[in-house]
């Protein structure tokens, strides 16, 4: 039967009827094959696609790293090592490129998720003439599967509400089970299946990496044992090694003392195991330490023994992720499914991120929310939450010094966001496929990019490119199969030229050449004084110094040639600007609309209501409370007796919002990204029977972080109050939710830790929130413009 379809056009059309009808059974002559469902093409494989995130080319112990990972060590024993495979350098644009095999921007996420811009190439918005390959491989008889990180669906499309289009059962994923944002807590995810947040799982030794494995595990077992031919596709996208960087000390304490080094000599050490394994050339050069960074010798035995803990971690949460990894791989080696199984192993969706700062930072919404702390306030925010034994647990939402990053960067320079460099753009990818890879532990030193991984699996299913899925005539995938490199090692690269481009830092690769623009900013530093020099009118990108690298003659991007080849760097720049055209990287910066005044549209709800069996709102998508006045009221019915527990709550302790009820008083707490509390309490306790609640903020002025004062209410009298200092600008959570009648996940206030999720004992009716409460029209477009430059910032290091 597979030899006679048309697997061009989706969904495939039902084959023509070839038996015989007559009026009655007699003389009829069936045809089995019209009743069956569509096969995959016989002989095509399995395919497990794994991605981990934020992880670096100097981290994994196969590529020479630290990071013990025997899980991909296997891999590349009986498989290959690709060492010049490059994604976009940011999580959701590699994320669209993996999916897609198209360029980021052509595809609408030259951004990450959470913010959707104006322009083609900044929408967030997978469009339909460019479906992800998974729905051919669908639509081709595989069952199909995606577990962890997605981070494709908008920000503002991911409530009960839909639209559902492009979460992933709608884009060829037969069962999700994950979280649909840019990471995820380890401790306590909000977990969506399917179409629905199912919520924080309660026992009390969820770890999210261990869940993942479960359910992937499960669900080959459940395909396996109503198909014994089924072929299968499961994308298995890790929470590890993106912040925060959680994990169980029988992880991270396998790891002390291995680094009290430090970074310098890390990266010295890692460059010398990468030239004994081969995966870098013997005469690669290490790249100096950029002048933004300190040197680990001019630290003090205190900050010393901080930064190595934060590696510690790190290193056991990767290593766990590994682990787990290995799990799944091993049921498919139970199942007798290896030896037919195409198994890619991405470490990492960019390079290792620099987005903790140079300190490094107890609670990564610190940084996202621009919350400035020297390093002794970091120290000082760190014993507060239990101290460095802590760093790691569900206390903290940590992430490594900007410092560690370049180290787990080895031999490159800089890192996550910094497309223009190898550090971010440059991961270590293993290929295995028993019954086709014949040279296992070879290495392939092709030109190989994030948009060419679903060419290369559907030419392994043999599986064409469709012309059209659901009527819908497709743009032809940009990427290049790799399949070609896996007979012949010596094979002439296909994928002979890709531009780069991540929040204007840009290269234009072509035969071998780099061409490199970085823009002068940190990674790291997003405040106005910076972004200042970027504004419409000032920055003009053909000033940007420019740097060119011979890739063939310098693995490392060690030694800028651009002086000596003037005309090869006015080809590339010329070439860039076509490819950018031609693929909507266009307006530069596009993804930073909101920092130069080009804010959406007002909104024009301002009151929101949540009934009592609400919960798990996505922190997108709660009431727009940041920066201004608000209030939020319930009704509430007390029985005889009283009713404690909670009304509302957003978030956790380490930033975030809680109106509740302890010990019959009406209880207000706000936490400013855990490095201040504040708190307000009734001086009474709450009547029985019928009862509205209210606290009312009334800023100090509409602006990002702003003071003020709380009242509490209880049918509309005054029973207290108090002030908060300071309010969080721009984001409580990236991925803790808002709930009615309880708080699931990590408490806000940790006095009612010991009895979460502090289910209200009576009935919470409905919440309401009042967002314009007696603002101007002026001070809304106002706030409006502060809000989204706070919101764009939160963004972009999501």
């Amino acid at each position: 039967m597979s030899e006679q379809i048309d697997r061009t056009v989706l969904p495939i059309r039902r084959p023509p009827f070839q038996g015989v009808v007559n009026r009655t059974l007699g003389g009829s002559e069936p045809d089995w094959n019209f009743v069956a469902p569509i096969p995959a093409p016989e002989g095509a494989p399995n395919v497990l696609l794994v991605m981990t995130d934020d992880a670096g080319f100097g981290n994994p112990s196969t590529f020479g790293g630290p990071i013990s990972t025997p899980v991909l060590d296997r891999l590349a024993a009986g498989g290959l090592r690709y060492n010049r495979f490059h994604t976009t350098a940011l999580c959701s644009p590699t994320r669209a490129a993996l999916m897609t095999g198209r360029n980021h921007h052509a595809v609408g996420f030259g951004m990450v998720g959470e913010f959707a811009g104006p322009f083609p190439g900044y929408s967030a918005m997978l469009p339909k003439d460019c479906e992800p390959f998974a729905k051919t491989l669908q639509g081709n008889g595989y069952a199909t599967a995606c577990f962890g990180k997605w981070h494709l669906t908008p920000d503002h499309m991911q409530g009960a509400a839909g639209p559902f289009d492009r979460w992933p059962n709608a884009v060829g994923f037969d069962y999700f089970w994950g979280f649909l944002g840019g990471e995820s807590g380890q401790f306590d995810p909000v977990i969506i299946e399917n179409n629905k947040a199912i919520g924080t799982p309660e026992q009390d030794d969820f770890y999210l990496p261990d869940a993942m494995a479960d359910q992937a595990i499960e669900w080959l077992h459940g395909v396996r044992a109503h198909g014994s031919d089924k072929r299968w596709f499961a994308y298995y996208s890790t929470s590890a090694s993106h912040a925060p960087h959680h994990v169980t000390r029988e992880w991270s304490d396998k790891y002390k003392g291995a680094f009290d080094q430090g970074w310098d000599r890390l990266r010295e050490e890692t460059c010398k195991r990468q030239k004994r394994l081969g995966v870098i050339p013997a005469d690669a050069e290490l790249t100096p330490r950029p002048d933004a960074m300190p040197a680990w010798d001019s630290l003090d035995e205190n900050h010393k023994r901080l930064y190595a803990r934060q590696m510690e971690v790190y290193a056991g949460y990767s290593e766990n992720a590994d682990w787990n990894i290995g799990r799944v791989i091993d049921a498919v080696e139970e199942m007798g499914d290896l030896d037919n199984t195409l198994i890619i192993y991405i470490w990492g969706d960019n390079g290792a991120s620099m987005e903790g700062t140079l300190s490094g930072t107890f609670n990564e919404l610190t940084t996202m929310n621009g919350v400035p702390l020297t390093d002794e306030q970091q120290v000082q925010l760190v014993l507060k939450w239990g101290g460095l034994e802590a760093w790691g647990s569900e206390l903290m939402a940590p992430h490594y010094s900007a410092a560690w990053a370049w180290a787990s960067n080895t031999p490159f320079q800089w890192g996550k966001q910094v497309a223009s460099h190898l550090g971010g753009t440059r991961d270590p990818m293993v290929v295995h496929w028993p019954q086709r890879i014949k040279d296992g532990g070879g290495l392939r030193s092709q030109f190989t990019h994030i948009n060419d991984v679903g060419p290369t699996i559907l030419e392994a299913a043999t599986v064409p490119q469709p012309t059209r899925i659901d009527g819908v005539d497709q743009q032809p995938m940009h990427g290049t199969s790799f399949l070609y490199s896996v007979d012949d090692p010596g094979a002439a690269e296909q994928h002979t030229q890709q531009y780069f481009e991540v929040l204007g830092n840009r290269a234009m690769y072509q035969d071998g050449w780099w061409l490199s623009w970085m823009m002068p900013r940190i990674p790291w530093k997003l405040d106005p004084e910076t972004l200042k020099q970027f504004a419409p009118g000032v920055w003009d990108p053909e000033n940007d110094p420019v740097e060119l690298y011979y890739l063939p003659d310098d693995f490392t991007q060690a030694r800028n040639v651009a002086d000596q080849h003037p005309g090869k760097v006015k080809e590339l720049q010329e070439l860039f600007w076509q490819e950018a055209e031609k693929y909507h990287v266009l307006p530069l910066l596009g993804g930073l609309t909101t920092f130069f005044g080009m804010t959406p549209p007002l909104p024009t709800q301002t009151r929101f209501t949540y009934y009592g069996d609400v919960q798990n709102i996505a922190p997108g998508m709660i009431p727009p409370i940041y920066n201004h006045s608000y209030t939020i009221s319930a009704e509430l019915e007390i029985p005889t007796g009283g009713a404690d527990g909670v009304i509302v709550a957003e978030a956790d302790h380490l930033g975030g919002f809680s109106l509740f009820v302890q010990d019959g008083k009406l209880k207000h707490t706000y936490s400013f990204v855990g490095v201040q509390e504040f708190r307000q309490e009734s001086e009474t306790r709450l009547p029985t029977g019928s009862v509205n609640v209210r606290m009312e903020f009334a800023a100090d002025a509409p602006k990002p972080a702003t003071g003020g004062e709380v009242t509490l209410f209880v049918n509309d009298e005054p029973v207290g109050g108090g002030r908060i200092e300071h309010t969080v600008p721009a984001r409580f959570s990236a991925y803790a939710g808002l709930d009615i009648g309880r708080d699931n996940g990590m408490p806000v206030d940790r006095s009612y830790a010991d009895k979460s999720p502090f289910v209200f004992a009576g009935t919470v009716k409905r919440v309401v929130f009042d967002v314009n409460p007696q603002a101007s029209e002026e001070q809304e477009r106002e706030l409006h413009e502060h809000v989204h430059k706070a919101l764009a910032a939160h963004a972009i290091n999501a």
